[in-house]
């Protein structure tokens, strides 16, 4: 079987696999609301939410992480990044979210036979979204002067992700979420990604992304937050009596995502595209520019399903900007009242790569990946309550 071949091949059955998945997991707006831990589908990295989520295909790297986890198996050593959203700016709540993430490339080599054995990326992550101090009310008191509490959702990751050759990239990320409310009242529960990158092209600049996200079990909330104090029966004595809250699903979503590369390059590969075979090793990160389209489609269990489209240019691995915008799918879908979601409308970002290794010295160690650290920006827009602004910082070693 040749390369055109397996791919058809595989196209076939990731289109047979979308079809049926759409089926399952299709937006039904009658659902809206009826699921918890809505942080959970909430991108905090700068990098991806530059153009939505229309880079589930082309995203590498460890912004994959929330994207699709199977882009983490680009990771080349040790990636270390941070980033901060200011949420719904034009709500005035003050709400912010952070975000921690690492990742590490494993590999051993064998002292006699010198060959690389590739163990895949292990990474981890912390997403965390305060609210900032409310007041405490009740029915005795509803002006407050009682304290504040300080409500929190977060969630810490494990991810795993593996290249199995040069075109399947996959992996799996498990969540343990949590939920802090008043009165030490908690929901903690557990969730699994998984998601997978199809490359091909003579320099990998096509591309297929699907990841399923936030499968797990139904949460419920406990606590002393749910015990009162009364007088049970004909007792005489009061007893701290406890109430059981409803449990919630999590928010299930399947993406589906294509990218295409257009390549341009610099003078050292002139000629490039008059010789048969592509030199090994030359792949679209070595091209002078790069624009890339890319699409999405985001079936949500618990609402309306969203369509993503964007687009990206990158000046080598310099500086990089883009572009998305997403609508959401139905009824009404430009009509910001018809709308069950406020991701909707356009985003725009950019990146600089600041090289940490001088020309001279990467000839020397016959490198064309030095290090780098990467300034992140974004800026989401919403279609009520303003946007959100995110700021990152990844030091790719």
């Amino acid at each position: 079987m040749n390369k055109f071949q397996k791919t058809l091949m595989i196209c076939t059955l990731i289109g047979l696999f979308c079809a049926m998945s759409v089926n399952l997991y299709a937006g039904n707006r009658d659902r809206s609301g009826q699921a918890g831990a809505q942080h959970l589908l909430i991108d905090p990295w700068a990098r991806s939410t530059g153009w939505g989520t229309a880079g589930v295909a082309e995203i590498r790297g460890l912004e994959a992480m929330y994207s699709n986890i199977g882009g983490m198996a680009f990771v080349n050593k040790t990636e270390l990044a941070f980033s901060h959203t200011r949420y719904l700016v034009g709500s005035g709540a003050g709400i912010g979210i952070s975000s921690f993430a690492i990742a590490q490339h494993l590999r051993s080599t064998d002292k006699d036979t010198k060959r690389v054995r590739d163990f895949g990326v292990l990474g981890l992550s912390f997403f965390t979204m305060g609210f900032g101090n409310i007041e405490v009310t009740s029915e005795e008191l509803p002006e407050g002067n009682q304290g504040t509490f300080s409500p929190k959702l977060s969630y810490l990751c494990l991810h795993y992700a593996k290249s199995f050759n040069q075109y399947i990239h996959g992996g799996v990320s498990l969540k343990v979420v949590t939920e802090t409310g008043a009165d030490d009242a908690k929901a903690t529960g557990f969730a699994i990604d998984a998601g997978v990158q199809y490359l091909t092209g003579a320099f990998q600049n096509f591309k297929i992304g699907i990841t399923l996200k936030n499968i797990g079990l139904p949460m419920h909330y406990k606590g002393d937050g749910f015990g009162v104090r009364a007088v049970a029966g004909d007792l005489d004595w009061e007893q701290t009596l406890e109430s059981r809250s409803a449990s919630y699903e999590l928010p299930t979503m399947l993406v589906l995502g294509l990218s295409y590369d257009f390549l341009i390059w610099g003078k050292e590969y002139e000629g490039w595209d008059k010789i048969d075979k592509v030199d090994e090793g030359l792949t679209r990160d070595d091209a002078a520019h790069r624009i890339t389209l890319a699409g999405s489609f985001t079936a949500n269990s618990f609402s309306r399903d969203i369509a993503t489209v964007g687009i990206e240019y990158g000046l080598g691995q310099i500086f990089m900007i883009r572009a998305g915008y997403s609508v959401e799918l139905g009824k009404g879908m430009f009509k910001t009242e018809e709308q069950t979601t406020w991701y909707t409308g356009p985003s725009l970002g950019a990146s600089l790569g600041i090289p940490m290794m001088s020309k001279k010295k990467m000839e020397e160690k016959g490198t064309k990946n030095p290090p780098r650290l990467y300034l992140d920006y974004s800026y989401r827009f919403t279609n009520r309550w303003g946007g959100n602004h995110c700021v990152g910082l990844k030091l790719a070693l």
